[in-house]
């Protein structure tokens, strides 16, 4: 096939590293030559003869991606592996100065994505998850990610990268760069939406913000806890909630409550 547009070229003129990424997606075909392919069940010697040629050239972090890679498929696949976790990354939690390394561990049919951190070494369940199938693929790992940070990033924040593992550090900043876009996109729709429960909420000090989560998210200081946190606004309806102080409502409950407390 002389097409050079064809993904076949992609992978025979892949670099070794390109070769491992190119893997990892789990593709129904990976060209080992014109014309001439392996499936599925046939990349685990293919994987080892890389792993060897990474050795030779000294690329010890090559080496540690290609086992994640191994074992990523081995489960995908079905065969015999003496590991039941794969090592996805390090970052370092900016809110918290911590490192925190994540995992995917292998229960039943699912891959259950984990964490282990500088002070505590034992996997902490994030509660996300990934059904193991055929076409499972690192793309499903970093849509995983991406929804996981995408949940807790108004509490901490994005983490910064520190270590490869399944995934690279172009990988994890495309997670980061999409997260910052999509929350930029929506803080603007949010100013544009902006209702008169804002302007209230201003007026009375405590400082609206978009939480960029969609056009109708917005954190304020909490009133019930002098500050010490934020509520939640929702301008779609104009109400508020507080999950740490257990109260909800709309403005004129907040106006209630705040001139009681004047009282």
């Amino acid at each position: 096939m002389s097409n050079q547009n064809h993904p076949m070229w992609d992978h025979i003129n892949a670099s070794l590293k390109e070769k491992i990424d190119i893997l990892a997606e789990n593709p129904y075909r990976f060209y080992i030559g014109q014309n001439v392919w392996a499936l599925r069940n046939s990349r685990q010697e293919i994987l080892e003869y890389y792993l060897k040629e990474a050795i030779t050239i000294e690329n010890y972090e090559l080496c540690q991606k290609i086992k994640e890679v191994k074992t990523f498929l081995s489960f995908i696949n079905n065969h015999k592996t003496s590991r039941d976790y794969i090592f996805i990354l390090e970052t370092e939690e900016t809110m918290w100065d911590v490192n925190v390394r994540y995992y995917l561990k292998k229960e039943d049919n699912l891959l259950k994505l984990y964490t282990t951190n500088d002070t505590n070494e034992e996997f902490h369940n994030c509660n996300a998850s990934l059904e193991i199938n055929d076409y499972l693929s690192k793309k499903d790992i970093i849509e995983l990610l991406e929804d996981y940070y995408e949940k807790w990033r108004t509490y901490g924040g994005l983490p910064r990268f520190r270590k490869e593992g399944l995934m690279d550090e172009k990988e994890f900043y495309t997670i980061t760069d999409s997260i910052n876009k999509k929350k930029d996109h929506y803080i603007k729709k949010a100013k544009e939406l902006k209702t008169p429960f804002i302007d209230y909420l201003e007026k009375v000090n405590l400082n609206p913000i978009p939480d960029g989560k969609n056009e109708y998210q917005w954190l304020a200081k909490c009133p019930y806890s002098k500050g010490k946190h934020h509520i939640m606004i929702s301008t779609k309806n104009d109400t508020y909630g507080c999950g740490w102080c257990k109260k909800k409502g709309n403005q004129r409950d907040l106006e209630n409550y705040l001139k009681t407390r004047e009282l």
